[in-house]
């Protein structure tokens, strides 16, 4: 057994008070008052007057009763502790504890000093306790964020301040009550529970909770708090019954009112990555009214108390008279469209999750419902209130979209043979006032709808009709090629993005799309070499350097367009092997690659470029620039470098390099490929020729050295491209070692006499 300072509850006790006289005057009412109803006669008006009257004097007997023998035992209830405290106080004060004369009576005085004492400090006690249960209310308020909707809630607050009472009482007859319990263990078990008023209080305390502690914008918290509740609702099995009883709450067709819907909502969506639509059916249909009609979630209103806003609202479902979507109503239907396709994009994350959702009727539909009415105010800086909600729909359909194989090609037909959709895409994407987190959806959206190979035509989906005229995915392509090269009228990041649209697409898509990209203008390649060798932007320089070694690859056909390209790679694969040497120049070698000679004036367009050292490139774009390199050197494109172009000062350095970044990360592993297919592509090229053997030596010992130290990182990798279906290049799916040894092989077949020079 604990030590209990407060055994007794008062609010109990006062309680047992107010029901025996409620239940005295019941016994009197039912005791005395006929059941029968009272006759008109005389007699009978007679007798019902006596009983009345009676009725009367038994009803002051016991007030009576109350205020002579209740009411003090009410007081001392109440004030009893805290009346013997001030009495003791006054008897400290006074010490008239009578005389010490008898010796019986000796060691009274300090047994009544003890006795005071103790009872004093049981009256100190008391009014602390009293004094913390007066500010439970108050912290209940002060628990609840203060941006959230549970400030204008007072329900919540009433649940949050009935948990700290029943948590008080039970720490007053038990210390060890809270052990393994707080708001959100309390919450979820109230969910779980059998009474649908406890499942909604827990709703509403689990609402609180999360919304207390995202307010705080601790991440480790929150994650913390996601984590305890994702363990509670889905892994644990007393709880099995808790996400399906969410789910149903979340339903336009069900019990619950806007609120509950809301709180439901956000809770779900905190647990939406965790969930497999597989495990709950009908979980899908629940989620799907989040994002239905306002005429839908308007039935979902609570039902007005009084009697004649309950027969308006009646009337209004009969009629179906279309409600106004004015104020707060409004305001609380875009709420809980923003939550549903949260949920959505979160379940989207899923492939299992996505698969479902496109077998939904009507689903993906709802979904785009936001982009295709085209809800951006075009002519508004802010582009009108409900740009979040086509945000948050295009995240969905970014996620639609990226999804793999048959799932992913039926989701991506559906998107894309919706012209306004794809209407409205464009028109965010040639909009300037849009906010860049849009454009670069749309960007993304529309690379992948364009780059779709399971089709019969890629491109066959990509038509629509904007302003009356025909728009294809080669205008979609153009586009994106002016924005990227187009660096006083774009941002940074937008052109990063459509750069590395534009090198996804010339990837996968091969001449056809090589073609497209080559041809939009007859300046396309030199405006990617001017990206390359000026741009500030690494993003977009390494964009540049990938897309021109695509066109590398993929482009063969002899004309205007492969000379361009062949001029602007000499060019830039001059600049890039004289780095750190100042005995060559790019314009040189590109003029003595054309087998042209230029005068002796400088290039204006080359005095801007300054050569960074290997040492800090960042990887990213080393990588981007060895692996073009090494595709030159690997294409029939270049077949006439000249014997004066000697990179031995480049491979020196790019030994140093190499020496460098051989911890074991990722940045660091794939510039080590690039290098090593680089050399490959060389020695293939050269055969040994035009190069000192022992640079190349020094070089592949020291990709050698740096393979052993990633060699678990580098078989991952591999792993890992291996089970994806989409791998960036061929190197993603090569190990290190591997290119190593082909590099090993190849310089060992090199002729020992040194050809430089």
């Amino acid at each position: 057994m604990h030590n209990r300072i407060f055994d007794v509850t008062l609010n109990e006790k006062l309680g047992y008070m107010e029901d025996a006289l409620l239940g005295f005057l019941a016994a009197i009412s039912f005791g005395i008052v006929p059941d029968d109803a009272p006759s008109k006669s005389c007699a009978q008006d007679l007798l019902s007057f006596l009983l009345f009257f009676s009725v009367i004097l038994l009803v002051l007997v016991q007030v009576m009763v109350l205020a002579i023998i209740l009411s003090p035992l009410a007081i001392i209830y109440v004030l009893g502790i805290f009346m013997s405290g001030v009495i003791s106080w006054w008897r400290l004060i006074e010490h008239d504890h009578g005389g010490n004369s008898d010796e019986k009576a000796s060691n009274l005085a300090p047994a009544l000093q003890i006795l005071y004492y103790l009872a004093l400090l049981q009256g100190v006690l008391f009014c602390y306790r009293f004094l913390l249960t007066l500010t439970e209310k108050k912290f209940s308020k002060t628990l609840v964020t203060e941006d959230s909707m549970a400030t204008e809630d007072s329900e919540v607050q009433a649940v949050l301040y009935n948990y700290l009472r029943k948590t008080r009482r039970g720490c007053e007859k038990d210390p060890t009550f809270t052990q393994g319990r707080n708001l959100v263990t309390h919450a979820v078990d109230k969910i779980g529970s059998n009474s649908p008023v406890d499942c909604i209080s827990g709703v509403k305390i689990l609402y609180a909770a999360i919304c207390m502690v995202e307010r705080k914008n601790d991440w480790s918290n929150v994650h913390g708090q996601r984590m305890l509740i994702k363990h509670l609702v889905l892994s644990t099995s007393s709880s099995r019954h808790v996400l399906p009883k969410l789910l149903e709450m979340l339903d336009s067709r069900g019990l619950h009112d806007r609120k509950g819907r809301i709180q439901a909502a956000m809770i779900v969506e905190r647990l939406a990555f965790y969930i497999n639509l597989e495990q709950f059916p009908r979980s899908i249909q629940h989620i799907s009214s989040l994002i239905g009609t306002f005429e839908q979630y308007s039935i979902a209103e609570p039902y007005p108390r009084s009697r004649d806003g309950y027969e308006q609202h009646l009337k209004l479902q009969v009629t179906r008279r279309r409600p106004s979507p004015a104020g707060e109503l409004g305001k609380a239907y875009k709420e809980l469209l923003l939550q549903g396709l949260s949920i959505l994009r979160n379940l989207a994350a899923d492939e299992n999750n996505c698969r479902i959702m496109s077998d939904t009727r009507d689903l993906v539909c709802k979904i785009m419902a936001p982009v295709t009415c085209d809800l951006l105010d075009h002519t508004a800086d802010d582009h009108g209130t409900w740009c979040e909600v086509v945000g948050r729909s295009m995240e969905v359909m970014s996620h639609l979209s990226g999804a793999q194989g048959e799932t992913g090609a039926k989701l991506r037909r559906e998107i894309s043979s919706c012209a306004e959709t794809i209407g409205t895409l464009l028109r965010i994407l040639s909009c300037k006032n849009c906010k860049e987190e849009l454009r670069q959806r749309a960007i993304w959206i529309l690379a992948r709808l364009y780059m779709d190979t399971n089709g019969i035509n890629r491109s066959a989906g990509f038509h629509l009709l904007k302003n009356e005229n025909s728009c294809c995915g080669e205008d979609f392509v153009g586009m994106l090629v002016n924005i990227f090269t187009r660096d006083n009228e774009y941002s940074s990041s937008i052109r990063g993005y459509a750069g590395e649209a534009l090198s996804n697409i010339c990837s996968l898509g091969g001449i056809s799309d090589a073609t497209t990209i080559i041809q939009t203008s007859g300046d396309v390649v030199d405006s990617l070499t001017q990206v390359l060798l000026h741009e500030e932007n690494e993003t977009c320089r390494q964009a540049s350097a990938e897309i021109l070694e695509r066109l590398c690859t993929h482009y063969t056909k002899d004309d205007e367009y492969l000379h361009k390209l062949k001029k602007a790679i000499l060019k830039v694969i001059g600049k890039i092997l004289s780095c750190g040497d100042g005995t060559h120049n790019g314009e040189d070698i590109e003029s003595q690659c054309d087998g042209t000679q230029e005068n002796n004036e400088p290039d204006k367009d080359a005095q801007g470029f300054q050569v960074d050292t290997l040492s800090t490139m960042s990887s990213n774009l080393l990588s981007s620039l060895l692996c073009l390199c090494g595709t030159v050197y690997n294409t029939p494109l270049v077949v006439d470098l000249p014997p004066q172009l000697d990179a031995s000062s480049f491979l020196n350095n790019l030994r140093d390099m190499v020496v460098k970044r051989s911890g074991p990360t990722v940045e660091n592993l794939s510039v080590c490929k690039a290098a090593g297919n680089m050399v490959i592509s060389m020695l293939k090229y050269y055969s040994g020729g035009f190069f000192k053997q022992e640079h190349f030596g020094s070089l592949i010992e020291a990709l050698s050295s740096a393979s052993e130290n990633m060699l678990d990182l580098d078989y991952s990798v591999v792993c890992s491209s291996a089970s994806s279906s989409e791998a960036r290049s061929k190197l993603d799916r090569r190990t290190l070692v591997s290119l190593v040894r082909e590099a090993k092989e190849l310089h060992a077949m090199a002729p020992s006499t040194s050809l430089s020079g």
